[in-house]
């Protein structure tokens, strides 16, 4: 379990490795997680007993401490890429926009069809979120497709990237017959969908299923029992949305004849 103490743990070795492999004006530093635990060791902190879990917190979970952000060239930003097995690199891309709920955007009522012993037992805000979206097809309804989910927590291994993890992966099909593939990545309270999500998901569908269309989506818990879908993509090396929407699930009887004819006139 993380401690307390791990945040400033993770920050004192990252920030030796950096340290000692940064150079003036640089915009890719390479490490190894080999070097994590012989920084800990330089510093006397207590060695990390999954290095790659430091990796992760400052990939998905928190920004980079300051004292390496402020090394980033004007207008840019780092972000930690996978560079092959136990590889990374910190890269300077331009700063990012940010994927995060849009305030005033229309929240469409769905019957709520989770079993309850799911909703009782669900472990973990992502975990529960991705029961919703898959017990109420929130997928079909955001994307207009017949969706299937295939596979939880897949993880493999991207070339050039090493190893990755998707939430979940569906398949999908339209009325076309088209077939998609469709990485899912869940997030749950501050946490935010970054670039390097968005690559090494449609990364891993390159790879593993070419021959289908690759969707990259994301969801998130949103105040009031909302939930945030995304659709987004990649343009400029930036992190793109190209369709968000947002949904509340209900009982039945709380959609009314108002909510009813407002999404009536969305379909015309």
């Amino acid at each position: 379990m993380t401690t307390k103490r791990e945040p400033n743990r993770y920050v004192q070795i990252l920030d030796l490795v950096f340290d000692m492999a940064y150079t003036e004006g640089a915009t890719e530093v390479a490490f190894a997680k080999s070097e994590l635990n012989h920084a800990a060791d330089a510093i006397g902190v207590e060695r990390v007993e999954n290095p790659a879990d430091l990796v992760y917190y400052f990939r998905f979970r928190k920004p980079l401490p300051i004292s390496i952000t402020s090394k980033a060239p004007e207008g840019f930003e780092w972000i930690i890429r996978g560079a092959g097995k136990g590889k990374y690199k910190l890269v300077a891309v331009p700063n990012q926009v940010r994927v995060l709920p849009r305030e005033g955007l229309i929240t469409t009522k769905v019957p709520d069809s989770t079993p309850e012993i799911i909703r009782a037992s669900a472990l973990g805000d992502e975990q529960a979120l991705l029961a919703l979206v898959r017990y109420n097809r929130l997928l079909d309804i955001f994307l207009g497709l017949t969706t299937y989910s295939l596979q939880n927590h897949l993880r493999t291994t991207v070339k050039g990237v090493g190893q990755v993890e998707v939430d979940e992966v569906y398949v999908g099909l339209d009325r076309f017959g088209v077939q998609y593939i469709l990485p899912v990545q869940a997030k749950g309270g501050s946490d935010e969908i970054g670039l390097t999500q968005i690559e090494q998901d449609l990364g891993v569908c390159g790879e593993k299923w070419p021959h289908m269309a690759a969707r990259a989506i994301a969801v998130q818990f949103m105040d009031n029992d909302k939930i945030a879908m995304f659709e987004l993509g990649l343009q400029d090396f930036q992190v793109a949305v190209i369709r968000e929407a947002h949904y509340r699930l209900v009982p039945y009887a709380d959609i009314t004849d108002e909510d009813r004819e407002l999404y009536r006139l969305f379909g015309l």
